[in-house]
C-alpha cells in the first residue's frame, strides 16, 4: 500500500526488457509486468554497474554507535544473490508528479493497497487538479476517499499541505524538490503532519536523484532478522555502559542506521528488491517468514532461497 503511486506509474515504463530470465520463479515473472518502479537488469549489466559505481555512504553517522552491521560488504553480498532471482533495479526513464505520490501515500496509511488505489482514483475522478482538491469543501473530498479509511484526517493533512503550497509559491505543485538536497527534501516535506522520513526518502530516491534507504515494514522485519538492526536487549546491555546512549529502536532510527551504512549505490536497488510486493522478496518472503544470510546463502525459514522460490512455480 506505501508505493500506490509508484506502481501505477511504472506501468507506462519500459519495465519488461529481456532482463526477465534472471527470474527463474514463473509465478514471480508474472507479478513482475506490474513491478512497483524501475527497471529490472540482467546480472551481466549488474556486474558492470558494480565495477563502475564507488561505494559511496551517507555522510551522516548511524543512531547507534558502535553497532557496525551491516557492512558495506554485507550489504553487496545480499544484494548480488537476491539480484540472482529478483533482478537488479534501476530508474526508469519516466517523470512522475511528485505531489500524486506524496499524497498517495497519505491515503496508503493504514489500509490495503485496494482501498488506497480506489481512494486515489476517486480523488482524481472527482477533482482533476490539485487547486480543485484545495478549494473543495472538505466534506466532498472525504466522501470520494473514504473507502481509504481515516478520511477526515487525511483530508485534513491533504488540503493543509496543499493551502500551505499555494500561499507560499502561487501553486499546488511540488516539483521545485527536485532542485534540493537530499537533507533539504526531509525538511519541506516532514514539517507536515502525515509526512514521514519514509515518505521523504521515497522522494528523494525516486524523484530528486539523492540516494536515501527508505525503510517501510519489510525493510524494517528483513534488518532486525538480520541482524543488521540492535535487537532490545543488545540495546539495554549497551545503555548501562557509559558511551552514547541508543535511542529506541523504531522504523526511523533503523531509517537512520541503514541510510547511513548502505553504499549509496546499491540503496535504489535493494530497497525495491526488499520492498516489492509483486515481484520482490516479500513475495517468497512475507510477514509470517524470517529471513537468513551467511556466508553459504540466503535463506526463508531455513530452507535456501532458490528452493523457495521454485516452490513459488506452482
Amino acid at each position: 500500500a506505501e508505493y500506490l503511486i509508484v506502481t501505477m506509474a511504472s506501468r507506462k515504463s519500459p519495465a519488461k526488457p529481456k532482463v526477465m530470465k534472471v527470474m527463474k520463479s514463473k509465478a514471480i515473472m508474472k507479478r513482475t509486468e506490474a513491478m512497483s518502479h524501475g527497471i529490472k537488469m540482467s546480472q551481466a549489466s549488474s556486474k558492470i554497474q558494480a565495477v563502475q559505481a564507488a561505494p559511496k555512504r551517507s555522510a551522516k553517522s548511524s543512531p547507534f554507535p558502535g553497532f557496525q552491521r551491516p557492512s558495506a560488504s554485507e550489504v553487496k553480498q545480499l544484494h548480488t544473490l537476491l539480484a540472482r532471482h529478483f533482478g537488479e533495479r534501476r530508474p526508469g526513464k519516466g517523470k512522475r508528479n511528485i505531489l500524486d505520490t506524496v499524497v498517495g501515500t497519505i491515503l496508503s496509511q493504514n489500509t490495503t493497497n485496494t482501498n488506497s488505489h480506489r481512494a486515489f482514483s476517486q480523488l482524481k475522478e472527482s477533482f482533476p487538479t490539485w487547486d480543485k482538491v484545495r478549494t473543495a469543501r472538505p466534506a466532498a473530498v472525504q466522501k470520494v476517499i473514504r473507502c481509504g479509511g481515516l478520511a477526515p484526517k487525511k483530508t485534513k493533512w491533504i488540503q493543509t499541505i496543499l493551502k500551505t503550497l499555494h500561499k507560499e509559491r502561487g501553486e499546488s505543485s511540488m516539483e521545485f524538490l527536485r532542485k534540493l538536497n537530499k537533507e533539504q527534501v526531509h525538511q519541506e516535506l516532514e514539517r507536515f503532519q502525515g509526512v514521514g522520513k519514509k515518505t521523504s526518502a521515497i522522494i528523494n530516491m525516486f524523484d530528486c536523484n539523492n540516494p536515501d534507504m527508505a525503510v517501510d515494514t519489510h525493510v524494517f522485519r528483513y534488518a532486525q532478522q538480520l541482524g543488521w538492526a540492535p535487537s532490545e536487549e543488545l540495546r539495554a546491555r549497551h545503555n548501562k555502559g557509559s558511551g552514547t546512549a541508543w535511542p529506541a529502536i523504531t522504523r526511523d532510527t533503523v531509517y537512520a542506521h541503514l541510510d547511513a551504512t548502505f553504499p549509496d549505490n546499491l540503496k535504489y536497488s535493494m530497497h525495491l528488491i526488499l520492498t516489492d510486493t509483486e515481484g520482490g522478496l516479500p513475495v517468497v518472503c512475507g510477514a509470517r517468514n524470517h529471513l537468513g544470510f551467511d556466508k553459504r546463502g540466503v535463506t526463508v525459514d531455513g530452507t535456501p532461497l532458490k528452493e523457495v522460490v521454485k516452490e513459488h512455480e506452482l
